[in-house]
């Protein structure tokens, strides 16, 4: 099962994804919910509607994440009507690699890991600390992953966070997943090499940033940061990671 979180204003971007998924011969279904500008009381019935059992902070989500966070927790639930062990979650602003269909059908039946990242920008990996699932390689992530490009999330982690869901969600769905969810927080490990990259033309725009209080989705924020991934500094860096 694979499922795309893109919506229904973003036909460029659902058209080059749909173009890479159908030459891979992936079928996908197709999610979004859209609560950018949505007043307080619009994001709180939405909620209401879909997911009475959680709260999110409005005082620290902006309603453009908390859109976010229910598009792929309606991915969640499409994966627990089916009979699927596991399903992929996808951005629509990357470029999938020609390995992309073979890996997401290998995660498929993974045994361990609640969440393996097909790719991410956070490089901070430990090559000594890893797993071979069904083939391929998963590497621990030393600290936090800070994207949601792509994942494969197994159901019994989705059964397992509805059946007990956290208290009180205050943390944007990227912080959540990559580390920072407290004891509701899955267990991660990061794909190499890596089947999806951020596609630079697609995700120059940012769909979340415009809307949300949050420093780190501002522009000027995503290019310096783009720049310092791909700088000498970036590669000495993160070569150390391997070690620890």
């Amino acid at each position: 099962m694979l499922v795309l979180i893109n919506l229904e204003s973003a036909e460029q971007r659902r058209t080059v994804m749909a173009r890479q998924l159908q030459a891979l011969g992936c079928p996908f279904e197709r999610v979004g919910i859209d609560l950018r500008g949505a007043t307080r009381a619009a994001v709180e019935n939405a909620v209401r509607e879909r997911f009475p059992a959680l709260h999110f902070d409005a005082k620290v989500l902006s309603s453009a994440e908390i859109g976010c966070w229910m598009s792929h927790l309606v991915a969640w639930q499409r994966l627990l009507h089916t009979e699927a062990p596991a399903a992929a979650v996808i951005e629509d602003d990357l470029r999938l690699a020609p390995e992309f269909a073979a890996a997401v059908a290998a995660l498929q039946s993974r045994d361990t890991l609640d969440i393996v990242y097909l790719g991410t920008s956070s490089r901070n990996l430990s090559m000594r600390r890893g797993w071979v699932l069904n083939g391929l390689a998963v590497y621990k992530p030393v600290g936090v992953i800070f994207n949601t490009w792509g994942y494969s999330i197994t159901a019994d982690y989705a059964r397992r966070f509805f059946a007990r869901p956290p208290r009180r969600i205050a943390l944007p769905i990227d912080h959540f997943l990559g580390g920072r969810g407290g004891p509701d927080r899955p267990t991660i490990g990061v794909l190499q090499p890596a089947v999806v990259r951020e596609d630079p033309a697609l995700a120059a725009a940012s769909q979340i940033g415009p809307h949300t209080r949050r420093l780190d989705r501002s522009l000027w924020f995503q290019q310096a940061r783009r720049r310092l991934l791909a700088s000498s500094v970036s590669e000495f860096y993160y070569s150390l990671y391997r070690y620890l």
